[in-house]
């Protein structure tokens, strides 16, 4: 049975993407595409390769890469075998100062050090990924070897951009590269660089790939404002960060770039573009509270982007904190959109038809120790009085996590009354299970302590999923230094009602918020604790206090003294991790620094660098 499952998997990698391939009219039977961007890790499928994950995959295809990822035997680089490849590390020869001894991960480590490692790093000019946003990555075939050519990733940055000056739009490939030399020899290479700003905005979110990898869709934002964008990009426009060229003029052949504005009252801040490949559609939503649904995303010969329709969020009352809502996320499925806001709720709405309705919620998840029915900090609720949030960062900033084969929901706050908590919801927002992971910022104004997407481990998605484990930061029982938490599934689905275990991340720093946590399972790689599942994740915090931190969770837990960590000062943006490959600098983690640094080949002078770090390297 699991020969025929596998050999289904290979057919639908093979011929069901067609689906997505009409849409885009992507060729067929040519390669098969992999797109690996922040929606990639927000819907996904445990229990391995059953029936209804098949099936699953023939409509969604993060859920198909996810179950290829998982089960299918990756090619080798052509050699047709794995073999265990250790790259040498890049020793950087710089001296750094010593400035003191911190305990990360229960392990004694200095604050900055000599001999760091680093693949390589290409400067930014004056901007970065935002804050907790991701880069993407695109894979030109699933099915061989790394591409130094055709792979590559993008990173979308919080500036404004400027023809012959700072660029917002950022493709870069020739990516397995490092010193020693890789794959793709010793330097990545930038291979377009955009002016993106129609309105003299910037890129606050994540961008989307299309399946194909020729375009990339994402939102301009503006004091006022937000825009969306596709841009259908052409190697060797633009040269560097600081050198970028304005979008062509969509003749054939020639780049291009397609806009409409979708909100002239608000900016975008929170809420990444969803979209869903088969139908062409994407979601988005804007800082005045709204959903929109935008027709016109990828398809080719597609070229005026209209707004289908726009969903206001119902909140009870006015003034006072708005409904801001995070990335939605689309379940073809069912058609149903799910979405939170900075009220700390989560909502379900119909979305797969010509007009959009409640489907169910909201149900509160953070909030301060608020209701539904009051809002924190919204006027005029009726009976019961407004509500004032104990504390701050009562939001939910992170899109859900949606797993399809459990039927269940995943939402992170940091302060719903009593702590931090991580809920489980069944998709209609019915049987919650609440898990405290720390005090959060309750009883606290704190600016920024709000609680980031966690992740799963290798387990949770085979065939014992009760064996797996989520994986998230918290913090402290009775204070806001940084925590590891995991939590078991015994009686999967349901979620266990407490965590089975937790670990501090950085003694000492109070207040410095995690980044969103990332995992990997790599066969070719043997970790420091000797297991092969990976979890890396960052913290944002200043000198010192601002890190890249991997540990073996191979186990189902964070040991002490597994950890190994890279310090950039200002902490790091999401990450992105992309291959499984055997080839030198070709497995390797992908983000930006949150400030401007010296650290490794980054500087000096201090710069903001986007980075690419080799898995092993880091360990």
């Amino acid at each position: 049975m699991n020969f025929i499952r596998h050999n289904v998997l290979l057919c639908i990698l093979l011929a069901c993407l067609g689906l997505a391939a009409d849409a885009q009219d992507q060729p067929r039977h040519q390669h098969v595409g992999r797109v690996l961007d922040w929606s990639y890790r927000h819907i996904m499928v445990s229990g391995g390769l059953n029936d209804g994950n098949l099936q699953a995959a023939k409509v969604e295809p993060r859920i198909l890469f996810h179950l290829a990822e998982r089960n299918l035997v990756p090619a080798g680089d052509a050699t047709g075998r794995f073999q265990l490849t250790r790259d040498s590390d890049n020793v950087v020869t710089r001296e750094h100062q010593v400035r003191r001894r911190r305990k990360i991960d229960g392990t004694d480590v200095v604050s900055s050090r000599r001999g760091a490692k680093i693949d390589w790093s290409i400067q930014l000019g004056n901007g970065i990924v935002a804050a907790n946003m991701f880069p993407g990555k695109f894979s030109f075939d699933i099915n061989a070897a790394p591409d130094c050519v055709n792979d590559y990733v993008v990173f979308g940055l919080n500036v404004a951009g400027v023809t012959a000056g700072q660029a917002n739009l950022l493709g870069v490939n020739n990516l397995y590269s490092g010193n020693p030399a890789g794959l793709c020899g010793a330097n990545p290479r930038v291979n377009w660089a955009y002016n993106g700003s129609t309105g003299g905005g910037s890129i606050l979110t994540s961008p989307v790939i299309s399946l194909d990898g020729k375009k990339i869709a994402y939102v301009e934002s503006t004091a006022t404002s937000a825009i969306f964008h596709t841009l259908t990009w052409k190697g060797g426009e633009g040269n560097s960060a600081t050198n970028a060229v304005a979008p062509g003029n969509c003749a054939s052949g020639a780049s291009c770039l397609r806009s409409l504005t979708f909100s002239t009252t608000a900016t975008d801040t929170l809420a990444s573009l969803w979209v869903d490949y088969p139908t062409d559609k994407g979601f988005v939503g804007g800082d005045d509270g709204k959903i929109y649904r935008i027709s016109c995303v990828f398809a080719a010969g597609c070229t005026t982007p209209t707004v289908d329709w726009t969903y206001n969020l119902p909140v009870k009352g006015s003034g006072g904190s708005p409904a801001t809502p995070n990335g939605p996320v689309y379940d073809a499925a069912t058609g149903h959109l799910f979405v939170a806001d900075q009220l700390g709720e989560v909502w379900v709405i119909n979305a797969g038809g010509a007009s959009p309705s409640p489907a169910a919620g909201p149900v509160m998840i953070g909030g301060g120790g608020c209701t539904t029915a009051h809002p924190p900090g919204r006027t005029g609720t009726g009976a019961g009085g407004d509500c004032v949030a104990d504390g701050g960062s009562f939001g939910i900033p992170d899109s859900i996590i949606m797993d399809g084969n459990s039927g269940r929901v995943f939402a992170f706050s940091g302060n719903d009354g009593t702590g931090a908590v991580v809920a489980q919801l069944k998709t209609d927002l019915t049987g919650l299970v609440r898990v405290h992971v720390g005090l959060g910022s309750v009883g606290a104004t704190i600016a920024n302590w709000n609680i980031h997407s966690g992740t799963f481990d290798d387990p949770y998605f085979g065939a014992t999923p009760s064996a797996g484990h989520l994986f998230m930061c918290g913090t402290g029982p009775g204070d806001t230094i940084p925590y590891h938490y995991w939590i078991g599934f015994a009686a999967y689905p349901l979620m266990d009602a407490a965590p089975t275990g937790s670990l501090i991340r950085l003694a000492g720093a109070a207040n410095v918020p995690c980044a969103p946590y990332t995992e990997l399972f790599n066969p070719n790689i043997t970790l420091k604790g000797g297991g092969h599942d990976l979890l890396v994740s960052g913290l944002l915090g200043p000198a010192g206090e601002g890190f890249i931190i991997t540990n073996d969770i191979s186990n189902g837990d964070v040991v002490a003294g597994q950890a190994t960590n890279q310090p950039y000062a200002g902490g790091v943006s999401g990450i992105i991790i992309d291959n499984v490959s055997t080839a030198a600098q070709a497995s390797s983690v992908y983000f930006t620094t949150q400030g401007a640094v010296t650290q490794g080949t980054c500087g000096p002078p201090a710069a903001r660098c986007a980075v690419k770090l080799t898995q092993l390297n880091l360990q």
